[in-house]
């Protein structure tokens, strides 16, 4: 299933221009295909379900995991809040008092596949997390972005990886 997700962050700022086409490489797995372009780079990690991408060019990180679970429709809405609050609660233990929320959202999923969870969230002066996933019936798919604090650089480019990513829903 293609994501046609984007995030608008609020800023007084001029919109980031997009980047010229590239060279890029497709990452593809059983539940999810990511393409980026050639400057990221896949990461090592010793957790199972869990891939990390890096650019030295924008100084920013992907993350994606999936946990596998069985999940009744009635605990769906449940799994969602405790989501976005573990990764709320994971940003404040990096900088106690500092993180300024900037969007979060639990919806269902337009295809009706479950739940979607949307957060933005930015620690001035370091970096902002932007977080997209999808609580299903089977698993919990996260994809989460970090960068530099430049707002509409970051918006740019969760927009590009989102129209380059693929998730297998439910």
């Amino acid at each position: 299933m293609k994501i046609s997700y984007s995030f608008k962050l609020p800023t007084a700022a001029q919109p980031v221009a997009p980047r010229p086409a590239e060279q890029s490489f497709e990452y593809a797995y059983n539940e999810f295909y990511l393409q980026l372009p050639a400057d990221w780079r896949q990461i090592p990690t010793p957790q199972e379900n869990t891939f990390h991408y890096y650019s030295e060019a924008l100084k920013a990180a992907i993350i994606v995991s999936i946990d596998f679970y069985s999940i009744p429709d009635e605990k769906l809405a449940m799994v969602g809040e405790r989501c976005l609050g573990s990764r709320q609660e994971a940003i404040e233990q990096l900088a106690p008092g500092q993180v300024a929320l900037l969007h979060r959202s639990i919806k269902p999923h337009s295809g009706g596949s479950g739940l979607e969870l949307h957060m933005g969230a930015e620690v001035p002066g370091k970096n902002i997390h932007l977080y997209l996933g999808y609580v299903t019936s089977r698993k919990i798919f996260n994809l989460t972005i970090v960068c530099e604090p430049d707002r509409p650089a970051a918006e740019a480019l969760f927009n590009a990886v989102l129209a380059n990513l693929g998730v297998k829903l439910p």
